[in-house]
């Protein structure tokens, strides 16, 4: 599990675990020599290989490697911190199967580094390893309200720009008004300063891009139509809406112009269809069906909700597709031979898992995404308390032994039950949400009057209506709660859906199929609002969240902190104030303290007694209990009688 705060550098650390990872296998005494060579100069390389197992393992190492191209590309993005930040959260799941045990010599003793020779001379492993058989990933809360805005010094998601670097010939192909088009083209994506990220241009980065979706099989005509959705996410960004003077009241009139052309051109709708999907809204009441015609700026808002759904459609094929290339089940198989069911290949794997998840943010002005950013980053500190705190005080207290460890500063508990307790800022947004005249600001009312003895709920006099505070583990937030029912609801319309599942792009039009199929069934549900609840960004995103703790609880947790030395993105320069604060906030300081008042070692008695009786001078009766026969060993072996003590059933000492 690799946390920090935004910028602090877990993104390229979990690239060199995986690459570790996946790589550390082909220095086996299986691979040759000359083929470990190439396979560290690239993994792209044609595996040429009479060993078929080793040839399938090779181009799982490489797929594994090549999903963080593509990964960057379509869920990262400059921020004001982080010129790559990660704007989701990944979890990669790495799995290995042990080598048949047939094919080792267990036990042997003929080399002291586990070798043996075959009849050839090569050198073969007397010891099973485990292989590399597959990957999967799992994505987490991605960022979709970065693809209509951003700040001025940040940019939107890479890829964007990427497309726009690709050579004049290749976006031609896709349109051909599009051969020219700039970052300027496009109001969802401006102007920039920045062409260079990571030391690679936008253009370089492309051809990585490209390279590795090809590796996932996502060439030729899939590639095109996959680029052509992305264009059709950029051109909804310049229809342009005006008042209609045409109509009393309200009403918006989508402009007929260029872009839209180009839209209905890309998506394969007919203009009309577009205008009334994006610009009205069928209306039933009490029997009765009406149009209800938007104004500009709720048509505009409608538009950037189409274009943030479409995206994070494409997102999902992606990983969908990645999935599926890179599952257990494919390897060292063809595609035919892949069974119907695959769930017990999983089963039948070990597995290593890889947590990238967004780290903890606090910016000049807090939105939907960073409270449920920081939601999750309280519930991996919690995890890192059960698992390093909490867990060895408990130890300890069964034992019957009195140790001095205080846990109440890191103790966020009380931070997890306002966020998703029973009448928590979930349920209160969530109630907002299905209510029809529910607000943000009623929201914020409701939160603070249920939550005003709180001592993690700020209420400051100077807050506006639609701001809240919460006093997280790292630090105070305040929220501008403006848009969180819309954000949180993040639902088109029905007829909007409808028209979008008739687009010729198939990526678009099989996932709004599903999409449109999932809300008819909600709404012919008898159970209306608690399905309109569950439905909510905040509910399937805690949902998802208590499955990847589980997960997480269920293996051996490895934590790997990573600190930001500093806010301005300098090398060799730490400011030793931030420093301390995250080293204190992750909990650090309280794992040094800690380990001052615990001993290292802890053994049941028995095993302390086989262990260490040789070392003894006395002759202890035999006959007695090994607890009784180490109440006389240890103080004959620790003349300090701090340097161990008696528990329950172990005795934990330090070092002698």
């Amino acid at each position: 599990m690799v946390s920090g705060v935004s910028g602090a550098g877990k993104t390229e650390t979990v690239k060199i675990i995986m690459k570790h990872l996946a790589t550390v296998q082909t220095s086996h005494p299986s691979f040759s020599h000359e083929k470990r060579e190439m396979t560290n100069k690239s993994m792209e390389i044609e595996i040429v290989s009479k060993n078929n197992e080793d040839n399938a393992r090779l181009k799982v190492v490489s797929k594994v490697l090549q999903s963080n191209p593509i990964f960057e590309a379509f869920g990262n993005a400059k921020t004001e911190r982080n010129d790559n930040s990660s704007r989701f959260g990944r979890l990669t799941k790495l799995h290995f199967t042990i080598e048949k045990k047939e094919n080792t010599t267990l036990g042997a003793n003929k080399n002291e580094l586990g070798l043996i020779g075959d009849n050839d001379g090569n050198k073969i492993s007397t010891v099973p390893v485990c292989s590399l058989v597959g990957s999967s990933f799992e994505i987490f809360l991605l960022e979709k309200a970065r693809v209509v805005s951003h700040s001025k010094n940040e940019r939107t998601f890479h890829i964007f720009y990427q497309l726009l670097a690709a050579p004049s010939a290749f976006k031609e192909n896709l349109f051909q008004a599009f051969g020219s088009a700039t970052h300027d083209s496009f109001r969802y994506v401006g102007s920039t300063g920045s062409r260079i990220i990571e030391g690679m241009t936008d253009t370089e980065h492309f051809e990585l891009t490209v390279s590795a979706l090809k590796t996932f099989g996502i060439e030729g005509e899939e590639l095109n139509t996959l680029m052509k959705a992305l264009c059709i996410v950029l051109q909804l960004g310049n229809l342009t809406f005006e008042p209609d003077p045409s109509v009393d009241g309200e009403g918006a009139l989508l402009v007929a112009d260029d872009e839209l052309e180009k839209v209905t051109t890309f998506m394969g709708i007919g203009q009309e269809e577009i205008k009334n999907a994006i610009t009205t809204r069928l209306v039933k009441a009490r029997g009765e069906e009406f149009v209800a015609r938007l104004t500009p700026t709720q048509s505009r808002d409608s538009c950037d909700a189409l274009a943030k759904e479409i995206y994070s459609q494409i997102v999902s094929v992606l990983v969908d597709k990645m999935n599926k290339r890179t599952h257990p089940a494919h390897f060292g198989r063809k595609a035919d031979q892949v069974g119907a069911s695959i769930a017990a290949d999983e089963k039948d794997t070990g597995c290593i898992s890889l947590l990238d998840l967004f780290g903890f943010e606090t910016f000049d002005k807090n939105s939907f995404e960073q409270l449920c950013i920081n939601y999750a980053n309280e519930h991996l500190q919690n995890r890192y308390i059960l698992d390093n705190f909490q867990s060895v005080k408990d130890d300890y207290e069964f034992e019957g032994i009195e140790i001095d460890i205080d846990c109440s500063t890191t103790n966020n508990s009380e931070v997890l039950n306002l966020v998703e307790g029973r009448m928590g800022l979930i349920s209160i947004i969530n109630e907002e949400c299905v209510r029809p005249s529910g607000n943000s600001s009623s929201f914020v009312y409701k939160a603070k009057m249920i939550h005003k003895d709180s001592d993690h709920l700020v209420s400051e006099k100077l807050h506006r209506p639609w701001e809240f505070g919460v006093k997280h583990f790292a630090d105070t937030v305040t929220y501008d709660a403006t848009d969180f029912v819309e954000r949180n609801t993040d639902q088109l319309p029905l007829d909007l859906l409808e028209c979008v599942t008739k687009c010729t792009n198939s990526i678009i039009s099989m996932q709004f199929d599903t999409l449109l199929t999932e809300r008819q069934t909600l709404k012919q549900s008898t159970r209306r609002k608690q399905g309109a609840m569950s439905m909510t960004i905040c509910s399937k995103f805690r949902k998802r969240l208590a499955g990847l703790i589980e997960h997480v609880a269920a293996t051996k947790t490895r934590y790997v902190r990573c600190i930001k030395p500093n806010e301005n993105k300098m090398p060799r320069v730490t400011d030793h104030i931030i420093t301390m604060r995250q080293l204190d906030s992750a909990g650090i300081v309280t794992a040094i303290n800690m380990s001052k008042n615990i001993f290292p070692n802890q053994l049941p008695y028995d095993i302390v007694w086989d262990r260490f009786q040789c070392l003894s001078k006395t002759d202890i009766d035999t006959q007695l209990e090994f607890k009784e026969r180490v109440a006389i060993l240890l103080p004959e072996l620790f003349k300090d009688s701090e340097r161990f003590v008696k528990g329950q059933y172990t005795a934990p000492y330090v070092c002698g």
